[in-house]
C-alpha cells in the first residue's frame, strides 16, 4: 500500500470534524487537510434525525453541515467510507481500515459515539430500532410506513411503538411518533423523563405534556424483555406489564467510539481526555465532540457532553489550535430540545446540583419557569428553562459566574425581580 502524509489529519466524518476543517481553514489556507468519515455520507447534523428528518419536514440535503462544493473548493480531501483502524503514536502514523498507512503533523480525533446497545432477552429480534445515523433513520421510517399501513389500531389509526428511555432523544422520538399519528407508549425508567438533568418539577411537567398528547409514559418502569414471534412484539416492563407494539426504539445512552486508544499511551476512561485546548497530552493529537472529554475551567473537572453545539464548539477550538492559534474552552455548555412545542434549554453541570429552586410558574398548558439548580456550595451550577419567556442570557449568566444565592433564594424564584440583580 503506498504512503501518504498530511499535515492535517481528521478521524471522523461528523460535525465535529467539519468544523475543524473550516477553523483550520481560516488560519492556514494552503497545507493538505484529510478527513476520514466512516459513514458513506459527507458530514451532517445528527440532532434533526430524530425530529425534522424522521418526520419528513426536512430533505437529506438540509442535513449536511457544509455545501456540496464547499470540500473541493477549500482544499479539503474527504474520504467516505473509510475507518481508521490502528494509531500508532510513536510513528504519527494511522492504519485505515483497508490498510494504507497515513502519517499526520496534527491529528484530530473526532469517532463520534456509538448508541448503546440493550442488554436484554431479545434485544437481537429484528424490529428493534436505535438512532443515531441516517441509515438507522431510513430503516426506521421503513418500519413506521409499515406500521401505519398494516399494524395495531389506537385512537388515531394504526402503528404502535415503545420507546424505551426517557433522555432527550427518547423524548424527541417520542414525540416526533406522536406527531406523525403514531400509538405511542415512553418507558421510562428513572422516575420522571429527563432525569439526568431536570428535577422533579420539571419532571412532572413534561410527563403531564406528553400525556395531554397522547403519549402514555410509564414512569420508574424498566423493560427487562423484549418478546414476540420472531420480531418484536412486546416490551415486558419489571412491574409486570407487557406493552405491546409494531416495534420498539432504544434510547438509553451513547458510548464514546475511543478505540483507536487501545495500546497507546493516552488516557482514556469513558471517553477521549483532552484539555481546554481539547489537546491530549500527545502534542500532535487533539480530539473533539462526542468521543472526548473535555477540560472544563468553570467547573474544573473534565465533561462528557453528547449534543451538536458541543461539537461544533470543541471542534472548532481544536481546528484552531492545530493550525497555530491558541483557543480555550470558556464557554457555558448549552443545549436545546423541543418536543410537541415545547422548547427547553439547558445550561451547565447537572451532576452538581444539590438541590433546584423553581422561578416562575409552572400553572398551566403553556408554563414558563426555569429550575435553577444550586450546588452544595451554594452557588448555581446549572439552568433548565422550560417556555418562551426566558432570559436565556441571564440564566446562562447565573451558571458561567457561578452566582451564590444563599439569602437571596425567595427573589430568585420571582420571575418578576431582574436576573441582573444577581449577576
Amino acid at each position: 500500500m503506498s504512503h501518504l502524509h498530511v499535515k492535517y489529519l481528521l478521524a471522523g466524518g461528523g460535525i465535529a470534524s467539519s468544523s475543524a476543517a473550516v477553523a483550520i481553514r481560516q488560519i492556514d489556507p494552503v497545507s493538505p487537510i484529510l478527513m476520514i468519515g466512516q459513514e458513506a455520507n459527507r458530514p451532517y447534523h445528527r440532532a434533526p434525525l430524530s425530529k425534522e428528518y424522521l418526520r419528513r419536514t426536512a430533505s437529506h440535503a438540509d442535513l449536511f453541515t457544509l455545501p456540496d462544493g464547499w470540500f473541493s473548493a477549500n482544499n479539503v480531501e474527504l474520504h467516505t467510507g473509510r475507518r481508521v483502524a490502528h494509531l500508532d503514536t510513536a510513528r504519527c502514523a494511522v492504519t485505515l481500515d483497508n490498510g494504507r498507512e497515513i502519517s499526520y503533523d496534527r491529528l484530530l480525533l473526532a469517532t463520534g459515539a456509538s448508541s448503546t446497545r440493550l442488554d436484554l432477552p431479545g434485544a437481537q429480534l429484528p424490529n428493534l430500532f436505535y438512532v443515531r445515523t441516517l441509515e438507522n433513520v431510513e430503516r426506521l421510517g421503513h418500519a413506521i410506513d409499515q406500521a401505519k399501513a398494516q399494524g395495531q389500531l389506537h385512537a388515531k389509526g394504526r402503528g404502535q411503538v415503545a420507546v424505551i428511555g426517557g433522555g432527550i432523544l427518547g423524548v424527541e422520538l417520542a414525540g416526533s411518533l406522536c406527531s406523525m399519528g403514531m400509538g405511542v407508549h415512553l418507558i421510562v425508567g428513572p422516575e420522571h423523563p429527563w432525569h439526568h438533568f431536570s428535577g422533579d418539577t420539571a419532571g412532572r411537567y413534561l410527563t403531564r405534556c406528553l400525556q395531554k398528547n397522547g403519549i402514555e409514559v410509564s414512569n420508574g418502569c424498566r423493560a427487562v424483555a423484549l418478546e414476540g414471534d420472531g420480531r418484536v412484539q412486546r416490551v415486558k416492563l419489571d412491574d409486570g406489564r407487557s406493552i405491546s407494539c409494531d416495534f420498539a426504539v432504544a434510547a438509553v445512552g451513547s458510548t464514546a467510539n475511543r478505540e483507536l486508544l487501545r495500546n497507546t499511551p493516552l488516557p482514556a476512561e469513558k471517553a477521549i481526555l483532552v484539555n481546554d485546548h481539547c489537546r491530549t497530552m500527545d502534542p500532535h493529537i487533539y480530539a473533539a465532540g462526542d468521543c472526548a472529554a473535555v477540560f472544563d475551567p468553570l467547573f474544573g473537572k473534565h465533561r462528557i457532553i453528547d449534543h451538536w453545539q458541543h461539537a461544533v464548539a470543541t471542534g472548532t477550538i481544536a481546528g484552531t489550535n492545530m493550525a497555530g492559534g491558541n483557543a480555550a474552552y470558556n464557554i457555558v455548555n448549552r443545549f436545546d430540545t423541543i418536543v410537541l412545542g415545547l422548547t427547553a434549554t439547558v445550561f451547565g453541570e447537572a451532576r452538581l446540583v444539590d438541590r433546584r429552586i423553581i422561578r416562575g410558574s409552572t400553572a398551566g398548558d403553556n408554563a414558563s419557569f426555569a429550575e435553577i439548580g444550586i450546588a452544595a456550595d451554594g452557588r448555581v451550577a446549572q439552568v433548565l428553562a422550560i417556555g418562551p419567556e426566558q432570559d436565556l442570557q441571564g440564566l446562562a449568566l447565573l451558571v458561567e459566574r457561578r452566582v451564590a444565592v444563599n439569602g437571596n433564594q425567595e427573589r430568585l424564584k420571582d420571575a418578576d425581580v431582574s436576573l441582573a440583580e444577581f449577576v
